[in-house]
């Protein structure tokens, strides 16, 4: 395959597209990254994040994370990634460098597949369609990608280089359910990045790689569910990775103390056990900061997002770029290398994570709002699957059309998906007669 002349790290396949740009005559000064960027930000799924729940409702309040902001953050953490590393990193060069632009549109997109209700409407949406071939968040963005947002035939037609930077878990769901032997162990989805009814846009997305680069990209473990789990992914979406759990473990436990989920002092303690661990200045001038503060104080809000600032810069700056396999074994660098973090701050990363998830996810309050969201997907779903009547009409013809009792599921399915938290709960009020969101409580 021949390189890009101007950047060796991407091949001229990582730019091409599945279809014909129906915008190719106009001029434009943007690079078909850029161009990606643009679709991106442009299109409906990307503006329903601003009404898609993050970790908190989105009655909880009006100052924390949505999908969208988060997605915006996790955009930006990503982008300070590569400029970091294009700069400090001897892997990346001049001629041989990350690509700003494509991993912040693949970060902005990372997310396009969430349902209504965050994890839970996944679940609840992957119990739904088990019959019909599952439900799981990285393939949905996979098909709104390649399928839903735009042409109905090739999506917003992304270029390769950016389907590849979304490849989290580069399997089908279906291959990583085949072996599930007893379904109460399953109700989570396992993690993949396609349907079986993409394949197609799946295999052209791996086309041009070479068998050996293939079976690395796409080996799998099994998990004591009886689920396959892939082990490597690509070089961009490592840092997509990293990013979105700096973000998730740093902005949404900011997000926890300013809605009084945890308190300033509680987040001292959890930061100060491991300055054994690690001794940036940086992250020590955090530390400090944290003992200032006090959670009446006006200016919480504005020092808080500054002691954070200070943690993610430590993250990203002592973060590792690891090779994989020489040129000869994979020529491909975004396959041969990954992006990773350091144990003593993954340990941190972790820490952070797993207090947002005891005293956030696991609360009263966020599980209610959690279970209602479940029930309400349940009860849609079985509805519009009973009358496709209920269905928007552009949905009314994409059912009528199909013939598989999965494929009219997965017409359903899209439409559920596609929904923000207001607007399920609102069409749900209608169905089943509630006078009142449950967002009013």
């Amino acid at each position: 395959m021949e390189r890009n002349e101007y950047n060796t790290c991407y091949q001229t396949s990582d730019y091409e597209r599945r279809g014909p740009s129906s915008m190719s005559s106009i001029p434009d000064a943007r690079d078909p990254f850029e161009k990606d960027y643009g679709r991106i930000v442009h299109s409906a799924a990307f503006r329903r994040l601003q009404a898609k729940t993050q970790v908190i409702g989105l009655d909880v309040g009006d100052i924390h994370r949505t999908r969208l902001t988060h997605s915006m953050e996790v955009a930006q953490i990503a982008r300070g990634i590569v400029i970091h590393l294009n700069e400090n990193n001897a892997v990346f060069q001049e001629k041989k460098s990350l690509d700003a632009s494509l991993v912040e549109a693949a970060a902005l997109a990372h997310d396009l597949g969430h349902p209504p209700f965050g994890h839970h409407g996944e679940y609840a949406l992957h119990e739904c369609m088990k019959p019909y071939g599952g439900f799981e968040g990285n393939a949905q963005t996979f098909r709104i990608l390649t399928r839903l947002e735009g042409d109905k035939k090739l999506g917003l037609n992304p270029t390769r280089g950016l389907l590849m930077s979304i490849l989290k878990y580069p399997i089908l769901l279906n291959k990583a359910m085949a072996d599930v032997t007893d379904p109460a162990l399953t109700q989570h989805p396992p993690k993949a990045s396609a349907y079986q009814s993409d394949q197609e846009a799946f295999d052209w997305m791996l086309a041009p790689f070479t068998t050996e680069e293939r079976a690395f990209l796409t080996r799998t473990k099994e998990l004591p569910n009886g689920y396959l789990k892939t082990v490597h992914k690509p070089l961009e979406c490592s840092i997509i990775e990293l990013a979105d759990d700096i973000a998730y473990a740093t902005h949404d436990l900011e997000d926890a103390i300013n809605l009084g989920f945890l308190r300033v002092e509680e987040l001292v303690d959890l930061v100060q056990v491991f300055l054994k661990y690690n001794k940036e200045p940086v992250l020590q001038q955090a530390i400090s900061d944290l003992k200032q503060l006090e959670s009446d104080r006006d200016s919480l809000k504005y020092q808080l997002n500054r002691v954070f600032g200070a943690i993610i810069s430590t993250f990203i700056q002592n973060l590792e770029v690891h090779q994989l396999f020489s040129a000869d074994q994979v020529p491909s660098m975004r396959i041969s290398h990954i992006v990773s973090m350091p144990e003593d701050l993954q340990a941190i990363l972790e820490s952070f994570s797993q207090v947002v998830m005891d005293r956030v996810i696991h609360s009263q309050k966020v599980q209610m709002v959690a279970f209602k969201g479940q029930r309400m997907i349940h009860q849609l779903f079985e509805a519009m699957m009973n009358n496709h009547l209920l269905l928007s009409e552009n949905d009314r013809i994409l059912y009528q059309q199909v013939s598989s009792d999965s494929d009219r599921a997965r017409v359903v399915c899209d439409y559920i998906a596609g929904m923000t938290d207001s607007f399920a709960t609102k069409m749900h009020a209608r169905l089943f007669g509630h006078s009142r969101s449950f967002f009013d409580h």
